[in-house]
């Protein structure tokens, strides 16, 4: 088997943009539209974290010039993807077939594409919508004035945004799920573990730019100890209907217990339910970063986990 810790990042980053996105479009939404800037957060930081998670898959292929493939869903390019050997196969793909477009490989590629495009073309048009507000002089304020007409789109978008961003927080687990590897084979609970880690790392990025800007944390987002509680359900369902041993007792426990139940989930627990009392700067940004270095150690303990 051939990913390592690049495709685990890939899983991490896209987790942290798609769950940022879908938290802000639905406080937005609870709040009446009176929180687009948090969308536009979610997007600005978002579109480049996927970004980078492109740039590790690609360069992770082992030939770069071939990544179009990804897009097509050529059969050789994902048997290397999923094995390097060709041993292991992708679950669904029918057999004699040179490319397979409906691949959790080429959809997840797809769906990656048209966020980062959909999402850079949102930002143009919030550029577009401030900078002619202020009636910015020089070419950029020229092409503001002439994009200014078309700022309305960015509303419609962002529903498309909100779809892909459900997709993208869904895909991964729905990829791993699909191959043939034990930990992974037929993990029914693997897509909604996924989900609710993204949910919460989103949450928590969203949480600590926020804090070290200076801006108010939405009362919403404060409701982080919720979603850590789901986490911890979905999480033993997880280990409970899966061949966990490597994870539990195996060679990755140590990072499982400590890096994930520990430090993922105990502490920015505890930490969150300590804030009903005082919670200060320091500490909600210890416990974010908590929770992201738990996001990311559970991707990484699953992704090798599978392949041991």
């Amino acid at each position: 088997m051939t990913w390592e810790w690049q495709i685990a990042v890939d899983l991490w980053v896209a987790g942290i943009a798609g769950g940022a996105y879908i938290v802000s479009f639905l406080v937005n939404r609870l709040s009446g539209g009176r929180r687009k800037d948090l969308v536009q957060l979610a997007t600005y930081v978002g579109v480049p974290l996927v970004l980078l998670g492109v740039l590790l898959l690609v360069f992770d292929l082992g030939k770069p010039v071939r990544a179009w493939h990804l897009f097509l869903g050529l059969r050789p390019l994902s048997w290397q993807v999923v094995s390097g050997t060709g041993v292991a196969s992708m679950r669904g793909f029918p057999p004699n077939v040179p490319f397979y477009p409906a691949s959790p490989m080429s959809l997840g590629s797809w769906i990656l594409f048209l966020f980062s495009v959909i999402g850079v073309v949102m930002m143009v048009l919030w550029f577009a919508e401030s900078a002619g507000a202020t009636k910015r002089a020089g070419l950029l304020g020229s092409i503001a004035s002439g994009l200014r007409p078309l700022a309305p789109v960015a509303g419609a978008l962002s529903w498309i945004m909100l779809i892909l961003a459900a997709l993208l927080v869904t895909y991964t687990g729905v990829l791993l799920s699909a191959t043939s590897q034990p930990l992974w084979a037929g993990a029914l609970i693997l897509p909604p573990l996924f989900v609710a880690s993204a949910i919460a790392t989103g949450t928590a990025t969203l949480t600590l730019v926020l804090t070290l800007m200076g801006r108010e944390v939405p009362h919403e987002f404060k409701a982080m100890w919720a979603i850590l509680a789901i986490l911890w359900v979905i999480l033993a369902a997880f280990l409970l209907t899966v061949p966990a041993g490597i994870l539990v007792t195996g060679s990755l426990s140590l990072w499982f217990w400590v890096g994930v139940v520990v430090v993922g989930l105990l502490v920015p627990f505890g930490l969150e339910l300590w804030s009903t009392r005082r919670m200060t700067r320091a500490l909600v940004v210890a416990s974010t970063l908590c929770v992201l270095l738990g996001g990311l150690v559970l991707r990484t303990v699953v992704v090798i986990g599978g392949q041991v």
